[in-house]
């Protein structure tokens, strides 16, 4: 029997002149099946919104169950606070009152009503399941005395905490203005407030008094026997600093009203009313 054992090209390229045609009618025929498992009828279109009504309705059910289930009532608070008189002031505002479910709980308009408290700065609040109000509070810390038509305490921000009595050991310094700051308030406020940011920890201790009478100009008294130093508006902690390098130099000239350290080049010493009225302007160089 006679076996061609080199085909020719034809019968080597029909297997692969055949598939394609093999290839599309298997890619036809799945598809048609696709087509048949994609398509819905009614009956499939009614059961999808019976399962979703269904869910809704679960939901829902579940819902109300919660924000009516006794166990998720708020019955207690827990405030962190570093001032206890301000601690007790909202944990008394707050005892007796119902809040309802936690669920329901605003928590905003909790805040709003904390943040109103004077010393309040910030708050932040927190539920934690399943019937308790974490209350964190920032306090406002006072940073000086300030006098207006009487002494209050102040802090960073310029509010005002609560009336004071005057007191030398209180340990902050007066901030003062001799029209008791009846005019541009927050402009002579926010210079003191840089005047003190500027300071060192230890030349914010020596301060007793800022006084903000002068435009645009700080002058500052260190304690009692101490001449006012009038600083200008910068450069603060240099110019104290200077001061308290010739203290002895500036002892030669008596006891001063004040030493003008606004220039660079010099210094305007005022000796004591009671003394004499005349200026005495010293270069620099020579208080070395």
């Amino acid at each position: 029997m006679a076996v061609n054992l080199n085909p020719s090209i034809k019968h080597k390229l029909n297997p692969f002149i055949s598939q394609p045609y093999f290839r599309r009618d298997a890619e036809q025929t799945r598809s048609h099946r696709i087509k048949r498992k994609i398509k819905l009828g009614p009956k499939h279109i009614i059961i999808s919104f019976l399962l979703i009504g269904g869910l809704f309705f679960l939901v829902q059910k579940a819902y109300l169950f919660l924000i009516t289930w006794d166990r998720l009532e708020v019955d207690r608070i827990e405030i962190r606070c570093a001032k206890p008189g301000l601690k007790n002031s909202i944990q008394g505002f707050f005892q007796g009152k119902r809040l309802g479910n936690l669920l329901l709980l605003d928590i905003g308009g909790m805040q709003e009503i904390i943040k109103s408290y004077t010393w309040v700065r910030d708050v932040h609040m927190k539920k934690i399941f399943p019937s308790t109000v974490y209350i964190e509070i920032t306090e406002r810390v006072p940073i000086a005395i300030i006098k207006k038509d009487r002494f209050y305490l102040i802090d960073r921000d310029g509010v005002l905490l609560e009336e004071v009595q005057l007191a030398e050991n209180s340990g902050l310094p007066l901030i003062a203005d001799s029209s008791g700051f009846e005019k541009d308030f927050e402009d002579k406020f926010e210079l003191a407030l840089n005047c003190l940011e500027n300071l060192t920890p230890e030349q914010k201790r020596m301060i007793k008094t800022i006084d903000m009478s002068k435009y645009r100009c700080v002058s500052v008294k260190l304690n009692q026997n101490s001449p006012w130093l009038i600083l200008g508006e910068s450069d603060f902690s240099n110019k104290i600093r200077e001061y308290m390098d010739k203290r002895l130099y500036f002892a030669k000239f008596g006891e001063l009203q004040s030493i003008n350290m606004r220039f660079k080049d010099r210094f305007i010493l005022t000796p004591e009313k009671n003394l004499s009225n005349k200026q005495i302007s010293l270069p620099e160089k020579e208080g070395s």
